[in-house]
């Protein structure tokens, strides 16, 4: 504990109880003292007698835990017996009232929050991992810490609302997540979850408010100047502030993330079917496209935030896109290609909604987002709808919709972050693919049925694997003994040497260069990074082939070796094979 938190306790503590305990002391002292001036039975020389200063403290004490071990060391007189039924009745009222402050103590939100803030410093500083601080356990927080915990990351969350520390204390995660009820622009906080500790690799700002995330953004460059930061942001000029902080910094904006996902969506369907594939979206696969239509009108409900940036992307494209606005400031630049008016089905229809093929519905309510599509599939049939979801809550309903794509801000800043935590290679992957659609469409189809071929299914898995002695021993000892090993023969399934896992390599990164889609015949070096997708179920055994000095020696050569050493000593004799 820091002295300033122990003194804040300190304080809190002594502020509630000093009036209790100098009414207890006091009222004590008195009952003491006229125990002992009263005077008892004579003895048996006719004396006057009269208690000590420890046999009166000692009946006080007795008395007032209800023991009642009777008058002792001796039977009282009357006077004595008088005094001691006022002792008791004003010491009971006195601890009553003491009670009632202790409790109230216990009760105190700054004594509580006091002790929080102190255990959560004290478990931080205990962590014997690296890990991120996450700002913000919104939805967007508590999607991406499922991702953290499955890649096996580990992380502490500070999040200003109560509630969410609560809820965040019953999730289900394979390794404990710390977290405390605090505002985290404020300074002291960021340094209980942390943030000056080398175990703190990064700090994710995931919160809602554009101003508190530049402010902790700030806060964190200037307490750790070398730290990664990653910040949301949905406003241009605040993510302009936030890059000036400087240093390792990146901003996600869903909405724009989400206009670049739309404009796939239209001209290069196959790149964002890989894409959601990739990323793990219900339903997703690999043998259609998520939408066919790459001409037409098309219709954007709302034009905020979010809405400014899709309008701008599609008309980039040529695109041609008619907005429908019930705020007029909102258009004013762009009114010839706007209706004024609420979303409802007249102005649909004004917009043209029975000839458009897409129909977006972008406002930040999900009940008339949902009531839009709802109206609109019933005069459109045909009708491509996007639908943003707001809140997490909302999951159900809108699965339930007949949507044909869904947007969900919290979803996608989630899964941008975690692929830039955990497959950050997986940028110049697409990059790849983009460059591929332009110039040679056929080689896209050829690496898409490669994936659909090799991996398939379901939500594949994305892991970058490193090869040094600490994350592929094997391999690292055998290209240490100066052994050739090529990526194809880590990637053999061990149960059968001429078959391969279901695994694809997507990317090479060797030093400043980096090699999309590596062959097999690849002869891998020391520190090479390697990014790869496979089948969540492959990954036991891969890991076992870059691990595992016998496997990965009989993947090279195809012969078991002997591992005991008595079958070695046979072996050197040429007794064994």
């Amino acid at each position: 504990m820091s002295a300033s938190q122990l003194d804040r306790v300190s304080f809190i503590v002594l502020r509630n109880m000093r009036t209790p305990i100098i009414i207890l002391v006091c009222v004590y002292a008195v009952c003491i003292l006229g125990m002992v001036m009263v005077p008892g039975l004579p003895d048996a020389n006719g004396s006057t007698t009269y208690l000590s200063f420890f046999h009166a403290y000692y009946f006080l004490a007795y008395t007032a835990t209800t023991t009642g071990f009777g008058e002792l060391p001796g039977e009282f007189s009357n006077a004595q017996r008088m005094w001691a039924v006022v002792c008791l009745y004003t010491s009971v009222v006195t601890w009553l009232y003491a009670v009632g402050k202790i409790i109230a103590l216990v009760r105190n939100p700054h004594l509580q929050a006091a002790i929080d803030e102190t255990r959560f410093a004290r478990a931080v500083a205990k962590k014997k991992r690296d890990f991120y601080i996450v700002c913000g356990f919104g939805d967007t927080g508590s999607l991406l810490l499922r991702g953290l915990d499955d890649a096996g990351l580990s992380t502490v969350v500070i999040e200003s609302n109560d509630e969410r520390i609560k809820a965040l204390e019953l999730r289900d995660y394979q390794m404990k997540v710390l977290g405390l009820c605090a505002d985290a622009t404020q300074p002291r906080f960021l340094l209980d979850a942390g943030i000056e500790s080398e175990k703190c690799i990064g700090i994710l700002i995931l919160s809602n408010d554009e101003a508190t995330n530049l402010k902790v953004a700030v806060s964190a460059r200037i307490l750790r100047p070398d730290l990664k930061i990653i910040c949301r942001s949905a406003s241009t000029e605040n993510e302009s502030e936030i890059l000036s902080v400087g240093g390792d910094i990146h901003v996600v904006d869903p909405f724009r993330v989400f206009a670049s996902y739309l404009s796939m969506i239209i001209y290069n369907p196959t790149i964002q079917t890989i894409n959601e594939w990739i990323s793990g979206s219900s339903g997703a696969m690999l043998d259609h496209n998520i939408c066919p239509l790459k001409g037409g009108k098309w219709i954007l409900c709302g034009h905020g935030r979010m809405g400014r940036v899709i309008y701008k992307k599609l008309s980039d494209k040529q695109i041609d896109i008619t907005v429908v606005e019930p705020n007029v400031e909102r258009i004013e630049r762009i009114a010839e290609h706007a209706i004024l008016g609420r979303a409802n089905l007249e102005n649909l229809e004004k917009a043209g909604l029975k000839d458009c093929v897409g129909l977006i519905a972008g406002t930040d309510n999900d009940t008339f987002n949902l009531s839009m599509i709802h109206q609109a599939n019933r005069v459109n049939p045909a009708l491509f709808s996007m639908v943003r979801q707001n809140k997490h809550t909302n999951e159900i309903l809108f699965k339930r919709a007949q949507v044909d794509y869904i947007m969900q801000p919290s979803l996608v800043i989630a899964r941008m972050v975690l692929f830039m935590l955990t497959a950050p290679l997986l940028k110049p992957f697409f990059s790849y693919l983009r460059l591929v659609y332009e110039n040679d469409p056929s080689r896209l189809a050829d690496i898409t049925n490669r994936l659909a071929t090799e991996v398939g299914g379901e939500a594949p898995m994305l892991k970058t694997y490193s090869f040094t002695q600490e994350k592929a021993p094997a391999v690292y000892q055998k290209l240490f003994e100066r052994t050739e090993v090529k990526l194809g023969d880590i990637c053999r399934d061990p149960a059968i040497q001429t078959d391969f896992l279901k695994i694809v390599p997507l990317v090479h990164k060797r030093g400043k260069t980096i090699k999309v889609l590596p062959p097999n015949d690849l002869v891998l070096m020391t520190e090479d990074e390697i990014l790869f997708c496979m089948r969540p179920s492959q990954a036991v055994y891969f890991e076992a082939n870059i691990s595992n000095i016998h496997l990965l020696d009989y993947l090279l050569t195809g012969v078991e070796p002997a591992r005991g050493g008595f079958f070695r000593w046979l072996e050197s004799r040429g007794v064994a094979s």
